[in-house]
């Protein structure tokens, strides 16, 4: 996909804000605690934030994560690329549809 599609590499970056993202990129060993503290500055609920899993339970380096509000997930988007420890994570608009898909594939991770 070009730039002038907006999408880069598996997700949209330039669509409707809706209060979520999904992060690409994660330390296989990140934690809730450590996503909230990448996105700090932009009210991030720790409660919304969800990774993702292969079938064999091992971490995908994916996960979702919902902010306080719309605005809050717009100015979360200037982190893209920036590093999580030695990694650096793609952040992608999501929906809460998505978001909640995600979670329920979780099950009890």
């Amino acid at each position: 996909a070009g730039p002038r599609s907006g999408r880069a590499g598996g997700g949209d970056r330039n669509g409707e804000h809706t209060g979520y993202l999904r992060m690409r990129g994660l330390p296989f060993s990140a934690t809730k605690k450590e996503v909230c503290g990448f996105f700090r500055d932009y009210c991030p609920v720790e409660d919304s934030v969800s990774f993702t899993y292969r079938s064999d339970g091992r971490a995908t380096g994916e996960g979702y994560v919902g902010f306080g509000s719309v605005e809050d997930s717009r100015g979360a988007m200037t982190l893209h690329r920036n590093m999580m420890g030695s990694r650096y994570i793609e952040l992608f608009i999501s929906s809460k549809e998505e978001h909640q898909r995600s979670v329920a594939r979780a099950g009890g991770h």
